[in-house]
């Protein structure tokens, strides 16, 4: 087992080890290709708010190599923005080597030689990136130690067996091991600085990343940004690498202010039901929106409603001003329910005014008037986004949609490799691989009862 885990991994997984398989799904019957938010997409929220985006080295002073491959890959990305867009204004990235404040930094590329975790070593990475760190943490191990194993198994028949912990670590971190060459180490850096610049890895059908074009995929010969990369980036980014504006939740309790989204993004508007001692009353809302303000407060007479009653969604979109709408109603924490609405903005529209009414489960009403809700605004690549899309794209967050049963099915599959390594690993501590191999097996950590949470950016609700 771990020996034929070792050799596929060494050829060269670039993710962490706990990337989710599932990314997009495709419904034949309609042609509509439902994609997820990812890890990935919180860099676009919590680090890059300017119109430069400035990654830096601070930990290489030894390989100026490195310092060089990390420069090329920020400028080859910068140039791809600004090639598929046509607009140089608001891509600038910019490569620092030893900044003397750092304080300037949105990301860092790390070059380490070999990985540190153990969960790391078993699954033979070769680089990471990390989503939700408060600047985008890239790291590339450099030395090629995943093929030191599998040469040190060809000249010992007894190698897998005899592995232990202590072992595999003593070789991954003491033992010399060829350093991946200069174009390897340029490709892997490449897909890491995807993931920080948003992408998640390709949905493919039958799950083989290798086969795919762009460097998002594992094909180590893959060295051109696809247009359709730099495109998932725009979706991220109507704007350019410019500051983030977008709606606020909703405390019906509270005041709230006018917040501006763009035209052709795919927006989310949360509102949060009043709870009255801890415990939320509701069993039914209604929310009608007036795209171009109202002279009336007759919901009647609303373009957009929306209801969400004993668990039936319903919704009435007229005049075109929103597009693909979903509605869902969740916890974001034991009490407070929240009413998600997600939508494509498709016309633009200044002061949007909304009305909001509640319904008790002993049938009392409540309702509010909410004046100048949301203004459109026409993003930089609005035109881009909503022209040039040759695939209906719906971003789903917490409401139901085709991937979640794959969700679920592909988060019982990481936990039940993850509770298989550490088993395995607090086995090695005292036996060897042959004995640990033979009382620990993989399929006894099939879960299939009790859920494993998904982690989903329920606080970073914009996309």
């Amino acid at each position: 087992m771990i020996k034929t885990i070792f050799i596929v991994f060494s050829l060269f997984l670039i993710a962490i080890y706990s990337d989710q398989k599932v990314f997009g799904y495709t419904d034949e019957s309609t042609h509509e290709e439902y994609l997820d938010f990812h890890p990935y997409t919180g860099n676009r929220l919590i680090v890059f708010n300017d119109t430069r985006i400035d990654y830096c080295i601070t930990n290489n002073v030894e390989n100026p190599m490195f310092n060089h491959i990390a420069s090329n890959v920020i400028k080859t990305w910068h140039d791809r923005l600004v090639e598929v867009t046509n607009h140089p204004l608001v891509w600038d990235m910019t490569m620092h080597i030893q900044p003397k404040n750092d304080s300037i930094c949105d990301g860092f590329v790390n070059f380490v030689n070999t990985p540190n975790p153990t969960i790391f070593q078993l699954s033979g990475v070769a680089g990471f990136s990390h989503p939700l760190t408060p600047v985008a943490n890239v790291t590339i191990y450099t030395d090629d130690y995943q093929s030191t194993l599998v040469e040190m198994a060809r000249e010992d028949d007894t190698f897998w067996e005899t592995l232990t912990l202590e072992k595999l670590q003593d070789i991954i971190k003491n033992k010399n091991h060829k350093q991946f060459d200069y174009e390897t180490i340029y490709r892997v850096t490449m897909h890491e600085i995807g993931h920080s610049l948003s992408l998640n890895h390709p949905f493919t059908p039958d799950g083989n990343l290798a086969s795919v074009p762009g460097v998002m995929g594992y094909n180590m010969s893959q060295n051109k940004i696809e247009d359709d990369e730099v495109l998932q980036i725009v979706r991220a980014y109507p704007n350019g690498f410019s500051k983030i504006s977008s709606p606020e939740s909703i405390d019906l309790d509270n005041p709230y202010n006018t917040k501006s989204v763009y035209l052709g993004e795919v927006t989310n508007l949360t509102i949060e039901i009043p709870n009255r001692g801890g415990k939320s009353l509701v069993n039914g809302i209604e929310v009608y929106i007036f795209p171009e303000g109202t002279s009336s407060q007759k919901p009647d007479s609303a373009p957009i409603k929306i209801s969400k009653t004993n668990g039936k969604n319903s919704i009435v979109n007229d005049e075109n001003y929103l597009d693909d709408i979903h509605v869902s109603m969740t916890h974001w924490d034991t009490f407070t329910k929240v009413l998600s609405i997600q939508f494509k903005i498709v016309k633009e529209f200044e002061n949007a005014d909304m009305i909001i009414v509640t319904h008790s489960a002993g049938g009392f009403e409540k309702q509010w008037f909410m004046n100048d809700i949301m203004t459109v605004d026409r993003a930089i690549f609005s035109n881009l986004l909503l022209d040039l899309e040759t695939k209906e794209y719906t971003y789903h967050l917490m409401s139901a949609n085709p991937n979640r049963e794959l969700e679920r099915e592909s988060a019982f599959e990481i936990e039940q490799k993850k509770l298989y390594t550490e088993a395995l690993a607090e086995c090695l501590t005292n036996k060897n691989m042959k004995k640990c191999n033979e009382e620990i097996k993989i399929e006894d950590f099939k879960q299939d009862e009790t859920p494993v949470p998904i982690w989903m950016p329920i606080t970073l609700m914009m996309k």
